[in-house]
């Protein structure tokens, strides 16, 4: 272990896999402390040996107690974030005695409390254990939800939704931190977003829950708290389970044995990023920030934004302006969710089968939800049933936004990088909302967030459609301008590596990368590292 710590400080043990000149100097007496997995995968790198039976088992252990942990609580994120879409159907508006643009600024509000929090809280899952973080996070959400159905003013509601977005900074970054926890390259496609599609099958339960107690007729509150309430209920229990039952990594997980535990660290220990290191490193976080592909991720992230603060918050809306009921409307925003998940599942698991498709899955996503944009801003107005029908496609953009956070599971080195990289890719998700602020300060009468204006729903919403378009064009190009920069940078290190006279073949390479993964070196300083695309 020694001789580990003393590669970070000591230009003699200068190896051809790490440029350690560039690591700051590591406490001996915390290293162990601060690699978490890291004595275990020491015993098992040589002697451990495992046959596919045995891996399959672990790996269905894995799925059956982790898949589902991070499906629902990924669900009930969406669940309760997105209740301002149902309660705004059942008279929320009017018991909240908002006017003008007032409402819109509730999804405004989730977004600067997210903005906010989502550096500190990924820190929180760095330093904590990830179980227990997730869990009294979830049990606090829950209760800010359930006081929403208390809240009869717009800064009490104003006040409420930015604590909501607070609370939940952590869940969707933290989940991404903690897939490659768990699975493989290969694996994490589609466990990601498998995870991550629960947003659809959020969306399915929302839509039939507020369908039913939009009929309720004798509840001694208002329709909308109704579903507020029942929601929240839910989470709060929830976030107990996940405080005593997930683990924060294969070292503490009782469902697996010693054994078993060695088998999973050393299956993750491929991935080449290590898995968790307690120790915030200063010259990671400097990393990320000089890095380029940061900020590819960080401009994609806020041209989605645009797109995703009309769709998730103002679904019903738009649809309802198509010349439909109330309730036909809840029941016609459930073939989106479907879409959403047939869509998240089968890129997964492509982009898991297929070698370097990744990227291709992303503009794949990213394509349709332009054509969808496109029909919905110059197709014929009176075709109801196929402006729907496009709408329904742009749940495509789940497609190129979760593939980047997988982007960034799968080639981002160092863990201190990696929570950055993603705390930033998140607040780029956030900013994107206040840039519709400026991008329509000249309207009035705005219902929401900022480009779905009052006025125009006779006419089809097309400011809402065009900055839908648009969002969906830049994003895309920064999709590509990524898989192209990584491209470029596998080719350069192969032909450093020739000229240099260090190029191995493929296997040996990833054991080195491997090993420096594993010491949480980042991914630029590991000169056997190659980008996934």
């Amino acid at each position: 272990m020694s001789s580990i710590a003393s590669l970070a400080t000591s230009e003699k043990h200068e190896k051809n896999d790490v440029r350690f000149d560039k690591l700051e100097p590591v406490d001996e007496g915390n290293l162990h402390e601060a690699e978490v997995g890291y004595d275990i995968y020491l015993e098992a790198k040589e002697g451990l040996e495992w046959d596919a039976e045995e891996e399959k088992r672990v790996l269905r252990k894995i799925d059956f107690w982790i898949l589902p942990a991070f499906c629902l609580t990924q669900g009930l994120a969406f669940l309760d974030k997105t209740a301002l879409n149902y309660g705004n159907l059942f008279g929320m508006q009017k018991d909240l005695h908002t006017h003008g643009d007032q409402f819109s600024w509730f999804a405004s509000a989730f977004y600067l409390g997210y903005l906010v929090s989502a550096e500190p809280s990924t820190w929180l899952l760095q330093r904590y254990p990830t179980g227990k973080v997730m869990g009294i996070v979830c049990f606090f959400w829950g209760i800010v939800v359930m006081t929403t159905a208390a809240c009869r003013s717009f800064a009490g509601a104003l006040v409420n939704r930015i604590v909501l977005g607070s609370l939940e900074a952590v869940v969707t970054p933290g989940l991404g931190l903690m897939t490659p926890f768990w699975w493989t390259l290969q694996e994490q496609p589609v466990r990601h977003l498998s995870w991550y599609c629960f947003n659809g099958v959020a969306g399915i339960v929302g839509d039939f829950l507020s369908y039913g107690l939009g009929h309720v007729t004798d509840a001694k509150v208002p329709n909308w708290a109704l579903i507020f309430l029942v929601l929240g209920g839910f989470t709060t229990l929830w976030g107990t389970y996940l405080f005593f039952f997930l683990p924060d990594s294969p070292v503490e997980a009782h469902f697996l044995n010693q054994r078993e535990k060695a088998i999973a660290i050393k299956r993750v220990a491929g991935n080449r990023t290590g898995i968790k290191n307690k120790q915030f490193k200063v010259y990671q976080m400097k990393q990320a920030f000089l890095d380029p592909k940061t900020y590819f991720l960080f401009f994609a992230a806020v041209a989605a934004q645009i797109p995703n603060g009309v769709t998730t918050n103002f679904s019903s809306i738009i649809i309802k302006s198509m010349g439909f009921t109330q309730f036909q409307t809840v029941l016609l925003d459930i073939p989106s969710s479907i879409l959403q998940i047939v869509s998240l599942v089968g890129s997964g698991y492509l982009a898991g089968k297929f070698p370097n498709s990744r990227a291709i899955m992303m503009f794949i996503g990213n394509s349709v939800c332009i054509i969808a944009a496109a029909v919905l801003t110059y197709g014929p107005k009176d075709e109801k049933w196929g402006r729907l029908v496009a709408f329904w496609f742009t749940a495509f953009a789940s497609v190129g936004f979760s593939l980047s956070l997988v982007m960034v599971s799968a080639n981002v080195g160092g863990f201190t990088k990696r929570q950055v990289t993603a705390a930033v890719t998140f607040m780029g998700y956030c900013i994107g909302l206040y840039f519709l602020t400026e991008l329509s300060a000249q309207h009035q009468n705005i219902a929401g967030p900022h480009v779905v204006i009052d006025t125009e729903a006779d006419v089809g919403f097309p400011t809402a459609t065009k900055a839908m378009m648009a969002g969906y064009t830049v994003k895309t190009g920064c999709h590509l301008i990524l898989g192209l920069y990584m491209w470029y940078e596998n080719c350069r290190r192969d032909k450093l590596a020739a000229k240099e006279g260090y190029a191995l073949p493929e296997a040996e390479r990833n054991k080195l990368a491997e090993e420096a993964g594993m010491n949480d070196v980042t991914e630029a300083d590991n000169k056997w590292f190659r980008y996934v695309l």
